[in-house]
């Protein structure tokens, strides 16, 4: 009797304990009070509608910077200009450097330097949900991209579509230019970039633009441009002779013109706005 008395009481002091309290709640269910969520801030609170912004931008091509403005169009909602510079490169370049630190592209043919100028809307996501330190937001662009094509090298010297290298002769006969010569022999084209990207606003002060954003970019040029060697050597081929009195084998075509050029990239943005 003991041993069931010893079992029994806890549970009998559980029961009373349990309906005196809700007893004492007179029936109704105890939950704090709700507190209430902020409104998220616009620039519109701040009278705040334009802005300007340095952009530095990383992706597979290299690096770039350019500039933007941006106008409030609503609450969560920014119209958006922006310019940059940078590099258009093939996906399988690879640079390799010498003994003495000279730095060559294996079938490179020619660079690319673009400008894109494009206009786009921007945004915000999640106001509800996310602090306003942390604007997460969206942005896609799109625009005219001029590009600058000039020689990796002389390509007039033997005409051949592809350099005379030091494996070929045992001396170097078509040194590569450095990014700073070729200038006078390249010209200009036209094609369109775009990007979608996502990123956010950091920090509370809408009068500071800092942002971070990734996404993917591209460049499309209709003609075509040659990146890499249109040709390479095939059996027969002989240095500083005529192709015409070379076997149809000496000159073999490699790589075709190419239209389209994309790449994942990270852009930081800093600025001001007013």
């Amino acid at each position: 009797m003991t041993i069931i008395l010893r079992m029994v009481l806890p549970v009998f002091a559980i029961i009373i304990i349990g309906t005196t309290v809700q007893a004492s709640y007179n029936g109704d269910r105890y939950e704090p009070e709700l507190v209430a969520m902020e409104a998220p801030l616009s620039h519109l609170d701040f009278d705040i509608r334009n802005g300007a912004a340095f952009r530095f931008h990383l992706n597979n091509f290299g690096f770039g910077v350019g500039g933007e403005y941006r106008r409030v169009l609503g609450r969560n909602t920014k119209g958006v200009f922006e310019f940059q510079i940078g590099n258009v490169k093939d996906e399988s370049e690879q640079s390799f450097r010498d003994y003495w630190g000279v730095s060559t592209i294996p079938n490179k043919y020619n660079r690319i330097i673009a400008f894109p100028a494009m206009l786009g809307v921007k945004q915000r996501l999640f106001s509800e949900r996310l602090s306003d330190n942390f604007r997460l937001f969206v942005q896609a662009s799109g625009g005219p991209s001029p590009a600058y094509v000039y020689p990796y090298y002389d390509h007039d010297r033997f005409g051949y579509g592809f350099r005379i290298t030091h494996e070929m002769v045992g001396f170097t006969v078509d040194p590569n230019y450095d990014p700073f010569e070729g200038w006078g022999e390249g010209e200009f084209v036209l094609g369109a970039a775009g990007h979608l990207s996502i990123g956010a606003n950091i920090g509370g002060d809408f009068g500071n633009i800092q942002t971070i954003s990734i996404g993917y970019f591209f460049h499309y040029y209709p003609d075509g441009i040659q990146v890499m060697e249109p040709n390479r050597p095939g059996p027969g081929f002989v240095v500083g002779e005529d192709p015409a009195n070379m076997p149809s084998t000496a000159i073999q075509p490699a790589n075709s013109r190419q239209s389209f050029f994309g790449t994942p990239h990270i852009t930081f943005v800093f600025g001001t706005m007013w």
